[in-house]
């Protein structure tokens, strides 16, 4: 194939690729938190996009996530009504619930929108695997270059590109281009796999395999290395390097070199462990990531137990502060620095327990748990049964992110991560049926 042909498709999905993982975007400092992702401006126009086609289908997937959605916007209304009994007013900390609970809604509609227009842009492209593999190529290429600045950059009193940021004041760890350093760990180990899956499903040029293995090697090791991500660190030793283990006994050629692949990990692996070491010791007590992270969860759970079905988001703005104040009252969390929580008893602003699973877990309940398996587990498992060795490379970024929004991150704006599993959908709904592997010529 004549990647002339193909050029504007790449360039363009090359945008959607970089407009995914720019989380950081200054427009927030004007519009609100939903606008550190560009996304949101376009939204709109992939709306414009989808509806454009006279017959629109969701995957299974994503009927799942709207079902959701519909329920939780329900359940969210009669909490309204529950709280204004109960509290005499809709206003939490000076805001009103209802204007809250419609902004909460914008973020899961975004992602339901983008989701969908991913999907009918891949089954729209003519050649899909190829136009995306480009696109990651070429994404991983400005990802080293810009690797390497930031990492230099690191140590020296300035900082390097600040204006992209909404706060562009100095950062002394690895963040790409987005807010803090636990936001880059799903994008970079993306980076990694994702592109390698494409080597077994399309006839490239030897140079264009050696690049892409290459660029997956050195931006793993180089961010494993200077990474004080806790949950990235944590998240490679219990998945990424096992997975990737696993996968080299199974391939008939690696097993011929397996004991030097094998150290190799086991070399990553030491390197993980050496690097979370130091930054638990050095935080443990100070760190504001503990207390944050321990005291929500506790919250979390104790929200659940109140109300097995949910409180949705107008509830989870009223409720989940008090279950913070009973956990800090309790004196178990004595130990730990508790000065960003303390912050979400007195304001709206940036309230979560930080976990994809433990929102919903207040947001929806024993539903949200179901939605979960369906959702997350139930995809994980039917990738899994495909006997195919390059869903490796699908499968350990998939699991990476399960376990990172139940660890340590939220997906509100991630959106490569929507990006990710609705190519997950388009594949083994209709590439592993009907197409072929795509040759390039000369």
């Amino acid at each position: 194939m004549e990647i002339k042909k193909q050029i504007v498709p790449i360039l363009f999905f090359l945008m959607i690729l970089f407009l995914a993982t720019y989380q950081d975007f200054p427009l927030m400092n004007n519009f609100g938190e939903i606008a550190r992702s560009p996304i949101v401006f376009f939204s709109p126009f992939m709306l414009i996009y989808i509806l454009s086609h006279k017959k629109i289908i969701f995957s299974k997937y994503l009927s799942y996530w709207i079902s959701y959605l519909i329920y939780l916007f329900f359940l969210s209304i009669a909490c309204l009504y529950l709280i204004k009994i109960l509290n005499g007013s809709l206003e939490v900390f000076y805001e009103n619930l209802v204007i809250k609970t419609l902004k909460m809604l914008v973020y899961p509609i975004v992602g339901i929108i983008f989701y969908q227009f991913i999907y009918v842009v891949l089954k729209q492209l003519k050649n899909p695997l190829y136009v995306v593999f480009h696109a990651l190529l070429l994404l991983q290429l400005f990802t080293i270059v810009w690797l390497a600045f930031e990492i230099y950059f690191l140590k020296k009193p300035i900082s390097f590109m600040s204006f992209i940021h909404a706060n562009p004041i100095k950062y002394w760890r690895v963040r790409l281009w987005t807010l803090e350093e636990s936001w880059t760990g799903t994008i970079l180990i993306l980076l990694t796999f994702f592109p390698v899956y494409f080597l077994y499903k399309l006839n490239l040029y030897r140079w264009k395999r050696a690049l892409t293995i290459t660029a997956s090697v050195i931006i793993f090791i180089s961010y494993v290395i200077v990474s004080e991500s806790k949950g990235f660190l944590v998240l490679v030793m219990i998945c990424v390097l096992p997975l990737a283990f696993q996968f080299i006994k199974k391939h008939k050629y690696l097993r011929r070199i397996s004991f030097i692949l094998a150290g190799f990990i086991l070399a990553l692996f030491v390197v993980a462990v050496i690097n979370l070491r130091d930054v638990m010791f050095d935080q443990f007590n100070n760190s504001i990531t503990f207390g944050t992270r321990f005291t929500s969860i506790y919250a979390a759970i104790d929200v659940f137990l109140h109300s097995y079905i949910g409180v949705g988001y107008s509830g989870f703005v009223n409720f989940y502060p008090q279950s913070i104040e009973a956990a800090m009252n309790s004196g178990v969390f004595d130990g730990f620095n508790l000065q960003e929580i303390k912050a979400y008893l007195s304001t709206t602003k940036a309230l979560s327990t930080k976990s994809e699973f433990f929102d919903n877990l207040i947001f929806g309940g024993i539903v949200y748990l179901y939605f979960f398996y369906k959702f997350f587990i139930q995809r994980y498992y039917n990738l899994s049964k495909i006997a195919r060795q390059e869903t490796y490379f699908l499968r350990i970024p998939l699991l990476f992110i399960i376990l990172a929004g139940i660890i340590y991150i939220t997906y509100h704006i991630k959106y490569e991560v929507w990006l990710f599993l609705a190519f997950l959908d388009f594949v083994q709904e209709y590439y592993y049926k009907n197409a072929e592997p795509t040759k390039e010529t000369t």
